[in-house]
C-alpha cells in the first residue's frame, strides 16, 4: 500500500535498511556470495519496494520523483554497506549496476502504471520480473555460470636487450603512485619483498587496506612464485592471497615472454592469468578486463622496462 500525504515514509525506509541488510548477510553467509543475487536480485527488490511505498508522480513531476527514488535508494544502499561492514570499493563497484537497476525497475514501473487500462503495459510489466529473475540466477551453479578462467596479454618494444631487461626484474620493487585512475581506487601494498630473479624464489606484497578510508582495516598476503627463468620467458604462480583483491578475482599467475628485435630492442610480453569471482559476467566480465590491462601496462612499465628508474 503506498504512503500517503503526512505519513511516516523514513519509518518504512528504515524497515527497507534492517531487511535488505539481513537478506544480503544470508547471501553473503552462503555459498552464493558472489552470485548475481546481491547484484541484481538486491536492486530490483529495493527498487520495487520504493516504489510501492511512495506516491505516483504528479504530472510534470517525473524527475522529481525519480531523483527521490534514487536518493532513498542510494540512502538504503549506504546504509546497508555500512553496516555490513563493506568497504568503499565494493559500494563502488556495486553503485553502477546497483544505480542501472534501480533506474530500469522505476520507469518500466511507472510506465506500465500509466498504460494500465491496456494489456501490453500489463504483460511486459510481467515480463521484467521475470527477467530479473532469469539474470539473478547466474553463478548459483556451474550451468548457470559462464566461464571465469581468463588471461591478457600486453607487449611493448623497447630499447633494450633481454639481460638488461632481466637485471630490471632482479631488482628490488618500488611502485611508483602515479597509475590509470582505475588502478588509483585501489591501495598499494605497503610493503614488497622482492629483489630477485631464480626460480623456487618468492615474491610477497603485504596490503592494508582501509575499508573506511582510515578504518575498518583489512591486513593480506600476496604471494608470487618464480617458477621457471629461461632465455626467452619467466613464469610465475601465486601461491597464496590473502589481499582484498581475492574478493574479486582470483590471479593465478604470469608469463614474461622476451623477442629479441635487434642488438638493443626488445618485444616484452607480460600475461597475466587470472578467473573471475563475482557475478554477473556482461558486468564484471569487461570490468576485470579492464583492470587487468591496465595492471599488466603498469607492471611492464615499473619492474620490467623502468625507463624512469634509469633516467
Amino acid at each position: 500500500m503506498r504512503l500517503k500525504a503526512g505519513e511516516p515514509r523514513w519509518v518504512y525506509v528504515i524497515f527497507l535498511i534492517g531487511l535488505f541488510t539481513y537478506s544480503a548477510r544470508l547471501i553473503l553467509d552462503s555459498g552464493f556470495a558472489n552470485s548475481a543475487l546481491i547484484y541484481v536480485a538486491i536492486p530490483f527488490l529495493i527498487s520495487l519496494a520504493i516504489f510501492q511505498l511512495t506516491r505516483p508522480p504528479q504530472d510534470g513531476r517525473l524527475i522529481a520523483a525519480y531523483l527521490g527514488h534514487l536518493r532513498i535508494a542510494t540512502i538504503i544502499m549506504l546504509a546497508t554497506s555500512a553496516i555490513l561492514f563493506e568497504g568503499f570499493i565494493c559500494v563502488l563497484f556495486f553503485m553502477p549496476i546497483y544505480f542501472l537497476i534501480i533506474t530500469l525497475d522505476f520507469f518500466i514501473r511507472l510506465w506500465a502504471q500509466q498504460r494500465k487500462a491496456k494489456r501490453d503495459a500489463k504483460f511486459q510489466a510481467a515480463v521484467w520480473p521475470l527477467l530479473i529473475m532469469i539474470l539473478s540466477v547466474e553463478g548459483l551453479s556451474p550451468s548457470t555460470s559462464f566461464e571465469r578462467a581468463n588471461s591478457i596479454t600486453r607487449s611493448v618494444i623497447v630499447d633494450a636487450n633481454v639481460d638488461k631487461l632481466k637485471t630490471n626484474m632482479s631488482k628490488p620493487i618500488e611502485l611508483p603512485q602515479s597509475r590509470h585512475w582505475f588502478l588509483s581506487i585501489f591501495p598499494l601494498p605497503v610493503d614488497v619483498k622482492a629483489g630477485s630473479l631464480d626460480a623456487g624464489d618468492v615474491h610477497t606484497m603485504d596490503f592494508v587496506y582501509k575499508r573506511w578510508f582510515f578504518t575498518n582495516v583489512k591486513r593480506g598476503e600476496f604471494h608470487l612464485k618464480i617458477d621457471s627463468v629461461s632465455d626467452s620467458k619467466v613464469t610465475t604462480s601465486v601461491i597464496k592471497n590473502t589481499s582484498y583483491l581475492s574478493t574479486y578475482l582470483e590471479v593465478k599467475g604470469t608469463e614474461v615472454n622476451f623477442k629479441p628485435l635487434g642488438t638493443d630492442q626488445t618485444e616484452v610480453a607480460l600475461t597475466i592469468h587470472y578467473e573471475r569471482r563475482l557475478d554477473p559476467a556482461w558486468y564484471f566480465a569487461p570490468m576485470q578486463e579492464f583492470a587487468i590491462g591496465q595492471s599488466a601496462d603498469y607492471l611492464i612499465q615499473s619492474v620490467i622496462v623502468r625507463e624512469k628508474a634509469d633516467e
